[in-house]
Order: C-alpha cells, then sequence, then structure tokens
C-alpha cells in the first residue's frame, strides 16, 4: 500500500512538472522543421507546410504518456472517432494526402492537451506562475527587439526567435511620429499572432472565477497588456479596448464609477498612443484578395473541403498581386475550417462541440469574443503552434 501511494505521488509530482515546461515553453516555437516535397511551393520551401517536431510536442508526447488510460478513454468517445474517421477519408481525396495526416496528428494532440488540462487538480497557481514567466520573457525579448530595430539571437535563438532586421524583407513595420519601428516578434512567428496569444490569456485570467493568486494575476495581466500594446496590433489593441470597456462597465461600473473612469481613460489614452502608428496601408486590401481566392476555393470544393493543411496548394492557382501574400493562408479561421473540412466537416464539428462551444461562451463570453474578434482577421489559431495549442489549454481550463 506505502510502494502503491508513493507510485502515485511519484506519477503526480512528474504529470505536474510536465505541465509546467508544457505551460513554460508553451510560447517558444523551438522545432524542426522537415521540407519534404510537399513543403515546396514552385520551388520555395513553405513553413505552413513542412510538418515539424517542436519541444511542446515532445512534453505533450509524454504527458500522453502519463495519462494514456485517460486519454484512450477519451478517444472511444463515438463523436470523436467518427469525426477522425471522416479526415482519414479526405486523405483519398486530397492533393497531399500526407499534409492531411499531420493535420490529423495535431488535431489529436490538441484534444490530448484538451483532455489532460481538463483533469489536472490543484495546478491552478502552478500553470499561471508558468504563463506569467513565459509572458515576462516575451516582454523582456519584445522591448529588445524595439530599441535594437533587430533579433536579439543568442539564447533567445534556441526559444524559437527568428533572425531578422528591420531592412528583412516582408518584414512587420510600423511609423510612429515619424520614426520607423520593428514590431517585434519575440519567439512567435509574427506580431499579431504574439498579440493574439496573449489577449487571450488576458481575458481568460481577467474573468476567471474563483481565484485566488490575485498577484500573479495582476503581474501576468500587465505583462500581457504590455505585449498586446508593444506588438502594434491595431486591430487586436481595439478589440483589447473593446472587451475591456465593456468588462469594466458591467463589473466595476456600480462598485466605483471614479476607478472605472480611471482605468477606461488610461487604457484609451494608451490606445491612441499605438494607434498613431501606420502600418501597411494595403493590409485591408490584401485581406479581401485572399477572402476571395478562399470562397473561390470553398465553391470548387465546397462538400468534403480540399484536407487539412491542402489550402496552400490550391492558393497557388490564384495569382498573387502582392508579394508578400505569397503562400499565405486566408486571414479567416472560419472560412479556413470552411475550405479544408468542407460543408460536411464543418457540420460535423459544430454538432459534435456545440455544448462545450456553449458552454465556453456563457461561462467565459470574452475569450470567446476575444476568439472570434481575431479569428475573423487572421489564421494563427489553426496554422501556428503556439497559439493552437494555447486553445486547447484554454477550453481544458475553462470546461475543468
Amino acid at each position: 500500500m506505502i510502494k502503491q501511494t508513493k507510485f502515485k505521488n511519484n506519477g503526480r509530482f512528474f504529470n505536474n512538472l510536465l505541465l509546467f515546461l508544457f505551460i513554460l515553453f508553451l510560447p517558444t516555437q523551438l522545432g524542426k522543421h522537415f521540407f519534404f516535397p510537399f513543403a515546396y511551393l514552385s520551388g520555395v520551401r513553405v513553413d505552413y507546410l513542412a510538418p515539424t517536431l517542436y519541444l511542446t510536442d515532445i512534453i505533450a508526447l509524454l504527458l500522453l504518456l502519463l495519462n494514456l488510460k485517460l486519454v484512450l478513454k477519451a478517444f472511444l468517445k463515438k463523436k470523436l472517432l467518427i469525426f477522425i474517421g471522416f479526415l482519414v477519408v479526405t486523405v483519398f481525396v486530397s492533393t497531399s494526402g500526407m499534409l492531411v495526416l499531420y493535420g490529423i496528428a495535431k488535431l489529436i494532440e490538441l484534444i490530448i492537451i484538451f483532455f489532460v488540462l481538463r483533469q489536472t487538480k490543484k495546478t491552478d497557481k502552478l500553470i499561471l506562475i508558468a504563463f506569467t514567466i513565459g509572458a515576462l520573457g516575451e516582454i523582456i525579448i519584445a522591448v529588445l527587439e524595439l530599441i535594437e530595430r533587430h533579433s536579439v539571437g543568442g539564447l533567445f535563438y534556441f526559444l524559437g526567435e527568428r533572425t531578422f532586421s528591420l531592412g528583412t524583407l516582408g518584414i512587420a513595420k510600423a511609423a510612429l511620429f515619424g520614426t520607423e519601428i520593428l514590431r517585434p516578434y519575440a519567439s512567435f512567428s509574427h506580431p499579431n499572432s504574439l498579440a493574439g496569444f496573449y489577449l487571450l490569456l488576458y481575458f481568460f485570467y481577467l474573468t476567471k472565477r474563483n481565484f485566488e493568486n490575485f498577484f500573479l494575476k495582476n503581474i501576468l495581466l500587465l505583462a500581457s497588456s504590455l505585449i498586446i500594446f508593444f506588438s502594434f496590433a491595431k486591430f487586436i489593441i481595439l478589440v483589447f479596448l473593446f472587451l475591456n470597456l465593456v468588462y469594466l462597465l458591467r463589473n466595476t461600473w456600480k462598485k466605483c464609477r471614479l476607478c472605472t473612469i480611471a482605468k477606461i481613460i488610461i487604457i484609451g489614452v494608451l490606445s491612441l498612443i499605438f494607434f498613431q502608428a501606420r502600418g501597411d496601408p494595403q493590409d485591408l486590401e490584401k485581406r479581401l484578395l485572399l477572402t476571395k481566392d478562399a470562397l473561390r476555393i470553398f465553391l470548387n470544393h465546397s462538400v468534403l473541403g480540399v484536407g487539412l493543411n491542402n489550402y496552400l496548394l490550391y492558393q497557388q492557382n490564384f495569382p498573387i498581386k502582392y508579394l508578400d501574400l505569397l503562400n499565405q493562408p486566408v486571414h479567416n479561421v472560419f472560412l479556413l475550417v470552411l475550405t479544408e473540412v468542407g460543408i460536411v466537416g464543418t457540420i460535423m464539428i459544430l454538432v459534435f462541440l456545440y455544448k462545450r462551444i456553449i458552454k465556453i461562451v456563457l461561462s467565459y463570453p470574452y475569450v470567446a469574443s476575444a476568439i472570434i474578434l481575431t479569428g475573423l482577421f487572421d489564421h494563427y489559431w489553426l496554422t501556428l503552434q503556439q497559439n493552437f495549442l494555447l486553445l486547447g489549454v484554454i477550453a481544458g481550463l475553462a470546461l475543468f
């Protein structure tokens, strides 16, 4: 009996340790890309099409091994098996079956993370500490990139920071008060992805109920806010401002009107300062062009879709007006899902998940709003490792 108890305690310790490491390294993108022939378009290798083994994938695999019985039990659910079966069928009708299989593997990883996080007990503080350390690290990298106007390199390279400078072709820039600024990437693939990640974290912890670690929570909220502003992601800053305004008016107005007004003024002034920055003047036109291409692809493959991760293989058939749009997915996650899994797959997702979706919308309306609003104008929730897995983490914690 003593040995059995000791074994359980050891298992719990290693599980919590892996959870801590997974959350800690979730903002990073340290990984190995494998550029198989299908990862090239017109002779150009494309990261979105390259299967990649990330450090977080390895940790997720170890979590799977420690929670094997729990995960296997979850995967025996009929609805989940039907949906995965549908995706397997699309392997045979897509241009690249290997990309579909890779997409299925990533989806399974997301589901594993969801079920593991859903079953965690008494690890709220541990997870918050890991998120906070990660956010503070991202701020350090972001500020150094802002000051130096190029990537920091060194140790940060091993966290996934890519090598770039203000003169790098296609790099995200902004102009503020006549000065050209490099929008910081930190350890993410794009400033918008960075800002979206911390926007979701901010509203999850801002509205999380029965949470006692106020000191750590406030550090994370402050760090997340700074990252959002430093990213110069105008739309995400707008969503941040709008949702904060709604939250303050609904939750603090009756308690302290002066406090509410002060907070609104501070957030509003900061937002106005960063709104002064001028980004790409053709950004909206570019997004509309990608949307038109996606709609044309959908109309030709409306029933089963083109297959997971196959979108770019079809988009390359359309002329690209702007060079920086080359090999970029449509900037709308809902249209991307509809295009890749078709009407059949989309209906299955809605039918199988509607109860969980409704529960998250009702319990965490600000989190749901943040995902929906940003998902209408970008693709990172589906295409980038950090943002994609964060969805599984937040869903698991929200449906605890």
